[in-house]
């Protein structure tokens, strides 16, 4: 099946093109990926979580990382690309396109209906699952997106209102539980998550539910911290039941930030950001040899955008995560914990928040704080390290404080969303230019009430520290 290298050899980084590849090792995995006819339910299954592997842990994390200073860019594209916003409608092209095509949502919607005429409601919920988690990702990145008519027929589907297309991501997760709970057998050993574990699974369609409730709270008020806290509390319980992207040590099969600091010949061009070096040497967090290497000195250390190197020299990411065989964590019991933390302290105050904070700090390894808004995001920030969701809070909560690299393109504030990809402007029509996108940002469907280039549930920048 040639999905994975389809999507991969969109993306930005070259060194994700094979990153999947041998995941797929059936004789006719070269025939057409979206032929239902040729091509079986399991490899349609095998080459979306390959393709979705990469999108989450390649170059949308890249950003998220240097955006918000969690690492930095030192050379070549990763200087003034990412780290100092100079993007553009190429900068995830391939990223947007793997939404829908080969790997997306067009296969998602035939392991669907392929599913349910084979009465396996247990396959069909694992897949719809995904569905909500790559539509919500699109929402989250790009605001206003095609969906309800992106699947079909239609030449040029409309955008939909990011809110209605959160709507239906929380609307598919319901559907998604109640299948889950239906017949099997499910996929197996071909779910590369959870090996067809559908309490598993059922916890973490929970835990994306309260996921993308959090993303509204700023538009819709309080009432989506209490639909969050309704659904954390059925999500991941425990690190066993961490969502993790899977790899091996196989040459094709390898961990992608693995393969970007190995193979790509780009590895050290991005660094520790110092904000993040920062705060774990502040509290002497057991967590830094898993993300970095130390520097020459011993220490661990990290580059500033806009101050350059600290004084404890640079590390590179090179710590234990920098593995071939290393499962990326996506959506985890750490994220679900500091979920119910964060929406009981907005609601409830501290006592309430103070269990679940203790409870993610003690799983790994750290002493008890005082559950502030302050403390609940700044662990949140350490903890969720190379993952998307990082950007996500940061827009809602503007924690940690993060001084913007002075950019007038976007008002010299980090960017809230990214661009359109390229082949959607040139293909279909109602997608705005890059001009239109910087005025209205990712609201596309009603063009009015955004502040720059920022996505509906994320209306106002977070300001720069005095």
């Amino acid at each position: 099946m040639r999905k994975s290298l389809m999507l991969a050899g969109a993306m930005s980084l070259a060194v994700t093109a094979a990153a999947c590849s041998s995941f797929l090792t059936d004789s006719t995995a070269s025939t057409d990926p979206n032929n239902p006819a040729t091509v079986t339910t399991a490899q349609l299954f095998t080459g979306i979580q390959a393709g979705q592997f990469i999108e989450q842990e390649g170059n949308l994390a890249f950003l998220t990382c240097l955006f918000m200073q969690q690492c930095q860019g030192v050379g070549g594209r990763f200087v003034n690309q990412e780290s100092e916003y100079t993007i553009t409608n190429a900068t995830a092209n391939g990223e947007f396109a793997g939404i829908y095509g080969a790997g997306g949502l067009l296969d998602l919607k035939t392991v669907e209906a392929n599913s349910d005429a084979a009465g396996d409601k247990q396959y069909k919920g694992i897949a719809e699952v995904w569905e909500a988690f790559v539509i919500g990702t699109a929402a989250d990145v790009w605001g206003d997106i095609p969906y309800r008519e992106a699947a079909g027929d239609v030449a040029h589907p409309a955008f939909d209102p990011q809110l209605q297309v959160y709507d239906d991501v929380e609307a598919k997760l319901d559907q998604a539980i109640t299948d889950l709970a239906g017949a099997g057998p499910g996929p197996g050993a071909n779910d590369f998550i959870y090996g067809g574990d559908v309490a598993k699974w059922t916890a973490a369609a929970y835990t994306l539910k309260a996921r993308y409730a959090l993303h509204q709270v700023e538009v819709r008020g309080n009432g989506k911290y209490q639909d969050a806290i309704t659904a954390a509390t059925n999500g991941i319980a425990t690190h066993a039941g961490d969502f993790k992207t899977f790899h091996t040590t196989a040459t094709f099969e390898r961990n992608v930030w693995y393969q970007f600091q190995v193979n790509s010949g780009f590895g050290d061009d991005i660094v520790a950001g110092a904000t993040l070096v920062n705060i774990m040497n502040a509290q002497n967090d057991p967590r830094r040899p898993q993300y970095f290497g130390k520097t020459p000195s011993g220490v661990y250390g990290g580059v500033d955008v806009n101050g350059g190197v600290g004084p404890n020299g640079v590390s590179g990411l090179k710590g234990l995560r920098d593995d071939p065989g290393f499962g990326q964590p996506i959506v985890t019991s750490d994220e679900n914990s500091l979920i119910l933390a964060e929406a009981n302290f907005a609601l409830h105050g501290a006592a309430a928040a103070q269990p679940f904070l203790d409870q993610e700090r003690a799983s790994n390894g750290l002493s008890v704080v005082t559950a502030t808004m302050q403390s609940i995001m700044t662990e949140k920030y350490v903890a969720l390290f190379q993952n998307i969701e990082v950007w996500n809070d940061y827009k809602r909560t503007c924690i940690p404080a993060l001084q913007p690299f002075v950019n007038p393109s976007f008002g010299n504030q980090i960017p809230g969303r990214l661009y359109y990809g390229s082949a959607e402007e040139n293909t279909n029509s109602n997608t705005p230019t890059a001009a239109e996108q910087l005025q209205h940002g990712g609201d596309v469907v009603s063009g009015a009430g955004i502040n720059g280039f920022r996505n509906p549930n994320d209306p106002n920048p977070c300001p720069a520290p005095s």
